[in-house]
């Protein structure tokens, strides 16, 4: 046992450097398997090519998580939507605008962080804000909703917002 001694100091030595180096890494490790898929589409954008981000998250169907983080108002998952919405594809950008639109009731200031204030880009807040095709109720409520949204950040958006729901035709 006692020729073992050495062997095992060296060893835990060297996890413990290891440990050290790992820790002092600038970038962060890439999601387990058992992080979510939101997490692993933040790591996907902020690390990988953006427009490959997309194409894998329709491929894999991979919207469906980040659309109901979105829903759930997390931060992380209106951070992947900005990112990447403006690089996928026609039918999906109109697909996920309609989900933020019928999110915006429930979640104001994350639908509206998730939205492009350029009303020429894909989710832009004046087609997310857009009563067309939605209820009277709907407009109701994401009125009243975006009005009580008060973060400076969000401030253009949220004026963008509230000029497109109340005035629908003229737009912001």
């Amino acid at each position: 046992m006692r020729p073992l001694r050495p062997l095992l100091s060296a060893l835990l030595v060297c996890l413990s450097a290891g440990l050290c180096v790992m820790a002092a890494q600038n970038k962060p490790l890439p999601p387990t398997t058992q992080s979510d898929r939101t997490d692993h589409a933040l790591y996907m954008a902020t690390h990988d090519d953006v427009a490959q981000t997309a194409i894998t998250l329709t491929r894999q169907h991979g919207w469906t998580s980040i659309m109901q983080a979105l829903a759930q108002g997390r931060p992380e998952a209106a951070r992947i939507v900005a990112t990447v919405l403006p690089q996928t594809d026609a039918h999906t950008a109109q697909t996920l605008e309609h989900t933020m639109q019928v999110i915006l009731p429930r979640q104001p200031a994350t639908v509206l962080s998730a939205t492009e204030p350029n009303s020429q880009k894909a989710g832009s807040t004046q087609t997310v804000c857009s009563p067309a095709g939605m209820s009277t109720t709907w407009r109701k409520q994401a009125e009243q909703a975006v009005t009580a949204v008060h973060d400076i950040r969000l401030s253009t958006r949220t004026q963008i917002c509230l000029h497109t729901l109340k005035n629908p035709l003229r737009g912001a």
